[in-house]
């Protein structure tokens, strides 16, 4: 039995191919899929947050992200000692109010690093703190799990301004904040 010329076959393959829908080499090659959009770790649209915290002198706090990586919030601190707040004061309770505000210099979904700058102020009594606290620093943020919370910590420089005596710098033991972002 006589073989058939290899010419011949790739005569055929070649057109049954064609037949089929073209040759391979006359088709465009297929358009690059479109890269998936950066998920920023402040998210798309505005949010909403509140947070607290484990470290002394810890504040409750609500807040908003934007989506340009700005971050706005306001808390309180609640102190007490049965014992009065300072030596001879028989102030029990003292509250402290908190402004803060941070910008993500690195956005980027599971981690945001943040300057961040806080002002404590004295509500009532002074004898909790009678001082105004500038509270500059560099936060770290992160969300591990696939749920709308948040862990941060933060490096910290506290600039106290008493209403009588001098300014003092000191820096701050970090805490760990727990932010809950509402979905």
């Amino acid at each position: 039995m006589k073989r058939p010329n290899r010419g011949f076959i790739v005569f055929l393959l070649a057109g049954v191919l064609g037949a089929m829908g073209g040759t391979a080499w006359a088709q465009e090659a297929p358009a690059a899929p479109a890269a998936p959009a950066e998920r920023k770790f402040t998210g798309d649209k505005q949010g909403y947050f509140m947070s607290g915290g484990v470290a002394d002198g810890a504040f409750w706090a609500v807040g908003t992200t934007f989506p340009s990586g700005l971050a706005l919030s306001a808390g309180v601190d609640i102190n007490y000692d049965g014992n009065g707040l300072t030596m001879g004061s028989t102030d029990k309770f003292a509250f402290s109010a908190l402004l803060y505000g941070a910008y993500y210099v690195v956005n980027k979904f599971p981690v945001g690093i943040a300057p961040e700058v806080a002002v404590i102020l004295p509500i009532s009594p002074t004898a909790g703190s009678p001082a105004t606290i500038i509270q500059p620093g560099i936060g770290v943020f992160y969300a591990p799990f696939p749920v709308p919370l948040v862990f941060s910590s933060a490096l910290d420089l506290a600039i106290v301004i008493p209403k009588t005596g001098s300014s003092a710098f000191h820096t701050v033991t970090p805490g760990l904040r727990l932010i809950y972002v509402f979905p």
